[in-house]
């Protein structure tokens, strides 16, 4: 099976990464939803808080709720609301690790299955440690979702180690703003700008500092889990865009330009990128709709309607004609005969 071009990879972020931002912009005098909902983000989209969300719509939306609030440390104020409740049964491994280094391993590991934008590493030099964020691209609004992160970085890190806990430094891309003394009480330590990359740093020694109520069991339980959701991850282009798809029907707003957003990338370039693997955008949207109503027919107390409205159908005949062109019946028809999703 032919793999991925290098040069496409799914960027995105959790949508619940954005639970805080109407807080904050209340407590800035801005009504959120209005500029929310611009970037089609309503309250119950916070539901499905794991849904992705492209790092391109993420970062335009910080970009357009800073200049609505005149806060230039927004980003900051979001990082320090974080809890890892984004990160799947991740934040239940990193919070049960045996030591600080397995604590920080298993977020820079896994935390790629939820944060594809995001790339974190560990560095080890001169008896310092220190957690390099970045994001790859020029995306909008990169330099709050840069703080936005870090903050979040420290704010584990105090999960992790106690909320006494403070870093040694703190680096960071940009030139100081207006707001630099606000970032030195957040992170209690110095905050040094215009540095080559946003990075936390402590002392190496902490690293292997061992955590009390370590549960082995729990810790295999997990990795366990977390490696079958690595495992399932399509390797090839066809099968991240088909799970983008997915998700993006089920919020009701899928799209080739939206799921290119994800990619970032223009849909034509999308578009040449799925030839390569002899599909297209229309034949990977045919096939998630069908395997998704067969899917969700399952359920008897879910109307037909619904579930065409779920694919992404107009109405409820349209549905039923695509339906009878993939299996020769009616979606009525299926769920009377006591239909199986298919092998």
């Amino acid at each position: 099976m032919k793999r991925a071009s290098p040069r496409i990879a799914d960027k995105s972020i959790p949508v619940g990464a954005l639970v805080s931002l109407p807080a904050v912009l209340q407590d800035h005098g801005v009504d959120p939803w209005p500029l929310l909902g611009e970037f089609g983000i309503h309250p119950e989209s916070f539901k499905q808080h794991l849904s992705p969300l492209p790092v391109l719509t993420h970062g335009r939306i910080l970009e357009a709720a800073a200049a609505a609030s005149g806060c230039d440390h927004l980003g900051l104020l979001l990082g320090q609301r974080a809890n890892l409740q984004n990160a799947g049964p991740l934040r239940f491994l990193v919070l049960n690790a045996s030591t600080v280094r397995a604590a920080m391993e298993s977020l820079i590991r896994y935390c790629g299955l939820w944060y594809r934008g995001l790339h974190l590493n560990l560095v080890e030099e001169r008896g310092y440690a220190g957690l390099r964020l970045s994001i790859v691209g020029n995306v909008p609004g990169s330099e709050q979702l840069l703080t936005a992160y870090l903050a979040a970085i420290v704010t584990i890190m105090q999960l992790v180690v106690g909320k006494a806990w403070r870093p040694a430094l703190v680096r960071i891309t940009y030139r100081k703003p207006p707001s630099a003394a606000l970032y030195e009480q957040c992170f209690r330590c110095p905050v040094w700008f215009g540095q080559s990359q946003h990075e936390v740093l402590f002392p190496q020694a902490l690293l292997d500092t061992p955590r009390s109520g370590h549960d082995q069991q729990l810790d295999d339980f997990l990795r366990s889990h977390l490696n079958e959701l690595q495992g399932r991850e399509g390797p090839d282009l066809p099968s991240r865009v088909r799970q983008v798809i997915e998700a993006l029907l089920l919020q009701g707003e899928c799209s080739v330009e939206r799921v290119a957003e994800f990619f970032a990338v223009h849909r034509f370039t999308l578009y040449r990128y799925l030839s390569e693997h002899h599909t297209s955008f229309e034949v990977l949207l045919e096939q998630t709709r069908k395997d998704m109503a067969a899917r969700l027919l399952i359920d008897p107390q879910l109307p037909i309607a619904e579930v065409a409205s779920r694919l992404g159908y107009d109405t409820q005949g349209n549905f039923s004609r695509a339906f009878k062109r993939w299996f020769a019946c009616t979606p009525r028809d299926w769920r009377k005969a006591g239909a199986k999703v298919p092998k």
